[in-house]
């Protein structure tokens, strides 16, 4: 059901579009009826109807693309070859396959190319003004139509396969950001640090101490910094012009269509053109501004009256009822049910009264093709609307996404720096004057614990890349053994029991990283002597105790990075204090490792001490 409601805005993109060629299909025949044409003359002009429909059933291969192009062409030419210029020729179809198939630089100078051919072949074949450029506009709405509501339909299919893509190529910005950003900085004075041990002498080591204190406050800092996610900024909607400009091409062709025939009618007369041309670029102005009620009177004034009733006043005027329907429309995309039925209703009833009165009244195929070709501008209108309206949503969705998971990754670079690095270089800087104190009363001592600083200081250098990259996962063993160094070098005692066995990996994970947090908290917020750290495993629970004696005159707390660690990984966290002044945190975390790991909106994999790594 999931999957079908989120195919659903393709569908109804698709929807509109197959529904607008059907009309315009419909439109075809039904002149054709009215013309008498012969079943075979039908046939032919039909012949290119297949492979255009081929072209915009989906997104072929470019040569195939191009043969279908090449076919619709030659099906529409091949009339011309078996019968003359004896038949309805309308080369609608090449103007909508050149569109949709060739690139737009090459495609708008074609289309016009062909635009132009069409009105010399009338003005060659001696036809009336109003049959030739009747061939010519007919030729020009019906290719945008088609190509306007493909392309925006392609637009659709194409944002919402590649609705994660955005939020992955952000992602992967972000970390690269990052990574410069923190390797121009932190990297350096993790060097300067290595550096200044390598040398070896008191002061030395002194100021390699206090330079690893200024690097955890900026990494506590940053990690602050980040935890706040990056700036919003607007999304560009690349569908705006599309809409606009393909509703105001069929506008003006329309438009030109109606002009020429209130001029060159037989009933006709062209100071009627100079007449209505400025009535024409007032309805357009008002269809192509923003909507609203009081522009939506606006254009129904403009487009009945003059129409019906003025047709009993001058015969030619009832040309201008070719403007209905972009009424009609406008009213379905501007106002709500049932207030757009109503208006819709009411000018299909006034367009089917102004066919008998005033007479003559045309045959039933010209009020069909009449009434549909309301429909089809309405219908335009209206799709234009709600199809630059989806593409829109979708582009905000996309832009939102990318930014939800910039905001995560940045979250996870925090929660790593902070439990990750942070560690490391608290554990630098209490090492270092361990290393300090050890100098004069026992120097081999010293020298040992002053290498194992060194190896502590490339180890961070290492998690630093691996923050960046997201690819850090902490091991259990490993990590137990550095805190019980960390905590040995601020003169805590430990006391340590652990029985856990095999781990699956991301619970091993899981548990290395709330060690990590919890001895960090041990050593920044209490004045412990005695530590206490037990790993038990009971049946399908593995529990981690840290105990300690250094408890202050404050509410115990676990902490929001072990807090944090347990939803994620749907653990759970207790801190409470001991009689003795003494407090204990425990964390525990079930076995089954199906909880760990998980991305709900499946953009990336979480990595490092947040889940486990993958």
């Amino acid at each position: 059901m999931s999957g079908n409601a989120e195919e659903l805005p393709q569908l109804v993109a698709r929807a509109m579009m197959w529904l607008a060629l059907g009309l315009l299909v419909t439109i075809r025949l039904l002149i054709w009826v009215s013309g008498n044409v012969s079943a075979e003359g039908m046939a032919l002009t039909a012949a290119s109807y297949p492979p255009l429909v081929a072209i915009l059933l989906r997104q072929w291969r470019l040569h195939i693309r191009y043969l279908l192009l090449g076919a619709v062409v030659m099906l529409a030419l091949l009339p011309f070859a078996v019968v003359g210029t004896a038949w309805d020729w309308l080369p609608w179809t090449v103007t909508a396959a050149v569109l949709c198939v060739l690139p737009a630089k090459a495609a708008w100078p074609l289309f016009g190319f062909i635009l132009v051919a069409t009105a010399a072949g009338g003005v060659l074949l001696g036809e009336e003004v109003t049959n030739w450029f009747w061939r010519v506009s007919a030729t020009g709405i019906d290719g945008v139509i088609v190509f306007s509501l493909y392309t925006l339909a392609t637009m659709v299919g194409q944002l919402h396969a590649a609705r994660g893509e955005k939020a992955r190529l952000a992602t992967v910005q972000e970390r690269l950001r990052v990574d410069g950003e923190l390797r121009g900085t932190v990297q350096r004075d993790l060097g300067q640090i290595a550096s200044l041990l390598r040398r070896g002498a008191i002061i030395e080591v002194r100021e390699a101490a206090e330079v690893a204190r200024r690097v955890l406050a900026r990494i506590r800092a940053t990690a602050s910094e980040y935890r706040t996610g990056p700036q919003d900024t607007a999304v560009p909607l690349r569908s705006s012009r599309l809409p606009r400009f393909a509703l105001l091409g069929v506008l003006i062709l329309q438009g030109a269509k109606t002009l020429v025939n209130v001029a060159f009618l037989p009933t006709g007369d062209p100071r009627w053109a100079l007449l209505f041309a400025p009535w024409l670029a007032g309805f357009t102005f008002l269809i192509m501004g923003r909507p609203s009620r009081v522009r939506l009177t606006l254009v129904g004034l403009f487009a009945v009256p003059v129409a019906w009733p003025g047709d009993f006043l001058v015969p030619v005027w009832d040309s201008l009822g070719a403007v209905w329907g972009f009424f009609i429309g406008a009213a379905l995309a501007w106002a709500r049910p049932p207030r757009s039925w109503l208006v819709v209703a009411g000018m299909f009833t006034l367009h089917t009264v102004a066919f008998f009165f005033p007479p003559p009244v045309p045959s039933g195929p010209v009020m069909a093709a009449s009434l549909i070709s309301d429909l089809l501008l309405a219908w335009v209108v209206y799709s234009l609307s709600r199809l630059a309206d989806l593409v829109g949503l979708l582009e905000r969705a996309q832009h939102e996404l990318a930014q939800e998971a910039v905001a995560r990754e940045r979250a996870r670079i925090a929660r790593d720096l902070h439990d990750v690095l942070g560690f490391s270089l608290s554990a630098v800087a209490l090492r270092s004057e361990l290393v300090l104190r050890l100098k004069e009363r026992d120097p081999s001592r010293a020298r040992t614990e002053q290498a194992a600083l060194l190896e502590l200081v490339d180890r961070a250098q290492g998690e630093l890349g691996s923050i960046t990259s997201g690819q850090i996962r902490l091991r259990l063993h490993r990590e137990f053994d550095s805190v019980i160094e960390a905590l040995a070098a601020a003169d805590v005692t430990t006391d340590t029991h652990v029985e856990t066995g095999p781990l699956p990996a991301e619970v091993d994970t899981a548990l290395a990283a709330a060690l990590r947090e919890s001895v960090t908290n041990v050593l920044r917020h209490s004045r412990a002597r005695n530590c206490e750290i037990s790993i038990i495993r009971a049946g399908e629970v593995i529990r981690l105790r840290v105990a300690n004696d250094g408890v202050r005159d404050t509410r115990p707390e676990p902490g929001t990075g072990l807090a944090s660690l347990a939803e994620r990984t749907g653990g759970s966290v207790w801190a409470r204090r001991r009689p003795g002044g003494r407090f204990e945190l425990t964390v525990e975390f079930r076995l089954d490792p199906t909880g760990f790991g998980s991305d709900a909106d499946g953009v990336d994999p979480v990595a490092g001490a947040q889940l486990g790594g993958r």
